[in-house]
Parts: C-alpha cells; structure tokens; sequence
C-alpha cells in the first residue's frame, strides 16, 4: 500500500470562502443601528407632557423647555428669565412653544408666558402629548 501523508501546503485546490452569509448579516446590523438610533429621544431634558387632543402649528416657533425643578433651558442650555427675555428679544418669530412638565409648579410656566408677552411674542403655545 502506498499511504502518503498529508499536508495543507501541498494541497493546491480552489479554496473558495462563501461570503454572502457575512455580507447578510452585515447588511443585518446596518439595518438595525439606522432603525434604533432614529428612536433616540430628541431632547436630552426629560419632560412628561400633558395630554391633548388638538393639532400640531405649522409654524417654526421658538422653544423653551422647562422641566419639573422649574429650571428653564433653551436648546438645551440653562438660562435664566433675564437670557429668556433677551433670547426673544434676538429673535424674528412673534411665536412660541412652552414645554414644559406637567409637574412644573404652574407660576413657572406663568412667568415665561409673562416674560414673552412683554418682549412681543403674539402667540403662545404650550406642547402636549397626543391622548385622551
């Protein structure tokens, strides 16, 4: 009998990888982290809102958050009534969207409603979750 023995570097046949399993779940993980960062909070403040039944303004408003201390932010930055006075004051838009919690003691919410009406804001929103 004639037994060789056997060794990988002499085997000189067409070693081919199948690389469409890898490319799959490539595509896979891709898919995945798009679908899930676009469900990231948009706001690093959390707020609850109130519920409400009405419509969204199809106008771009300016925007003040106040969150459950009564600490109020303006994209995302701490400011006092004196920096909310001023930031209306720098702005072009006459509108303005209120977030705030719904646990927020209610003169909070006041105050900034008081300070936009004295620096000419004309219209005043508070934002809400859809609910009933």
């Amino acid at each position: 009998m004639n037994f060789r023995k056997f060794s990988r570097l002499e085997d000189n046949s067409n070693f081919i990888v199948d690389m469409t399993a890898l490319v799959d779940i490539a595509f896979i993980i891709i898919l995945f982290l798009g679908i899930v960062s676009t469900l990231a909070p948009i706001s690093s403040i959390n707020v609850e809102l109130p519920k409400a039944t009405a419509e969204k303004t199809s106008v771009e408003p300016l925007k003040i958050i106040v969150d459950k201390e009564g600490n109020y932010y303006i994209r995302n930055k701490k400011v006092s009534e004196k920096e909310i006075a001023e930031y209306i004051k720098g702005q072009t838009s006459k509108s303005l969207v209120i977030i705030a919690d719904r646990r927020v003691q209610y003169g909070k919410v006041v105050k900034v409603m008081d300070i936009a009406k004295q620096n000419g804001i004309e219209e005043i929103n508070i934002a809400t979750r859809r609910g009933r």
